[in-house]
């Protein structure tokens, strides 16, 4: 049985996320590129991390989990180098929503801040 599969591509990261997150406001800035769409989500969140807002920390973590496996090369590149490295900067805070945090992270990007962490900390 064949599926058929759209690839997500990083014009559709901003609507896509719309969708998914009410909440979040996205300003049309004169270069909406998709680093700024997803520099703009990471802010976002880690607002959300501060306040402690877990049911809409984990809406937002399984928007990106979602853009990054389903997305294009470019999305995906841009989920690691700007969402993932901007939010798990306060994965290691010694808060006690920072294990609450990192545990409504989805597999696939929770991969990626090991990686990314293990290359931090030889």
């Amino acid at each position: 049985m064949e599926t058929n599969h759209t690839v997500i591509q990083g014009a559709d990261v901003k609507t896509i996320l719309a969708n998914s997150i009410p909440e979040l406001h996205i300003e049309q800035p004169a270069e909406c590129t998709l680093c700024n769409v997803l520099d703009r989500f990471a802010d976002y969140t880690i607002d959300l991390i501060k306040k402690g807002n877990l049911a809409i920390i984990g809406d937002c973590f399984n928007a990106a989990g979602q853009l990054y496996e389903e997305g294009s090369t470019e999305v995906k590149s841009a989920i690691e180098n700007v969402y993932v490295f901007s939010i798990t900067i306060f994965f290691d805070m010694a808060h006690a929503a920072s294990k609450q945090v990192k545990e409504l992270l989805p597999a696939s990007l929770m991969e990626e801040y090991r990686k990314q962490a293990s290359c931090s900390h030889p």
